[in-house]
């Protein structure tokens, strides 16, 4: 007798243990979003910034044996923003690089010029390995 009301205490705490996470799932909760996405890159703007200045971003990927060395290919990035030989930007700008093992990433975001093209062909692009040797890559660029 002993075993059949432990048994039915055990069946009666789980039938009420299912139903309530049953009910937090389907009915109580809100979902939440777990999927992972790339942000937009005009998230951070607000409206106003957006239609006011018209903007532009430019990222690449950039990778050496020796690795990426991150002040250096920033400042290197920076000068070459700021000599702007495709005429891309004007007003404010902001350059991020972020590295990891062999790899970089350099994000470059500002003020569009009202003379940008909408398309570049084999752009030169500045980058500083692990070693400190200056180097440079290619890319093209499409603006919409």
């Amino acid at each position: 007798m002993l075993f059949l009301g432990l048994g039915a205490v055990g069946l009666t705490l789980t039938a009420i243990i299912g139903g309530w996470v049953l009910y937090q799932e389907v009915f109580a909760g809100e979902r939440v979003d777990t999927t992972e996405s790339e942000t937009p890159a005009i998230s951070y703007y607000s409206d106003a910034e957006w239609f006011e200045e018209p903007q532009a971003g430019i990222r690449y990927l950039v990778e050496d044996d020796e690795g990426i060395d991150t002040q250096l290919t920033l400042n290197a990035v920076m000068d070459w923003v700021k000599a702007d030989e495709p005429n891309i930007w004007t007003g404010d700008w902001e350059v991020k690089v972020w590295t990891w093992n062999d790899a970089g990433v350099v994000s470059i975001n500002g003020d569009a010029s009202t003379l940008i093209k909408d398309k570049y062909d084999d752009v030169e692009v500045p980058y500083f390995t692990g070693d400190g040797f200056y180097e440079t890559t290619t890319i093209d660029l499409d603006f919409a």
